[in-house]
């Protein structure tokens, strides 16, 4: 026992060496806010490729089934919202999301997002994003059709407000990403 949780470590420690030399891109989190009730967990990330900051809404992992009920089985693949490449782009598109918000319930937006495993890559797909309104609460509804089931992912505004606040702050602190 006391080799393989020696061998274990020794894999975890080298795990970065790998990762350093792979042309994967580093996620870097901006402000992450988790739900305790849930386990579900939403951030903005930056993701640099080239030499340029990329910023994005990860909205969660998404469940499968339809718009009623959905399972969440696949922890893998998640859904990014593309928000720009320095911080005022991000705020600017996180703001224009908000007003959906104040919408009438069921107002649906189409936006381009992208549904990847682990982190987002250059191709994107349309987004359906609708105000939801389930008893007293205030969420987003991002749903991706595909082969006639529903991926859908929910975010509560005020999770969402947080997210934008953190952003901002990001911004006072890093004033060079603006």
């Amino acid at each position: 026992m006391k080799r393989i949780t020696i061998l274990f470590a020794a894999l975890l420690c080298t795990a970065g060496l790998f990762a350093q030399s792979s042309k994967l891109p580093v996620v870097k989190d901006i402000v992450v806010i988790e739900n305790e009730n849930t386990g579900q967990a939403v951030s903005v990330v930056n993701i640099p490729l080239d030499g340029v900051n990329r910023y994005f809404l990860h909205v969660g992992n998404m469940g499968i089934g339809d718009k009623i009920v959905q399972v969440e089985v696949d922890p893998v693949y998640r859904l990014y919202i593309p928000l720009g490449n320095n911080i005022t782009d991000a705020v600017a598109a996180m703001e224009e999301l908000k007003t959906l918000y104040k919408e009438p319930k069921g107002t649906m937006r189409e936006i381009q997002g992208s549904f990847k495993p682990f982190f987002p890559t250059e191709e994107t797909e349309t987004v359906q994003v609708y105000r939801h309104q389930p008893l007293l609460t205030n969420q987003l509804q991002f749903v991706i059709e595909r082969d006639g089931y529903q991926r859908v992912a929910y975010l509560a505004k005020s999770d969402f407000n947080s997210l934008l606040r953190g952003l901002k702050f990001h911004g006072k602190l890093y004033p060079s990403e603006l």
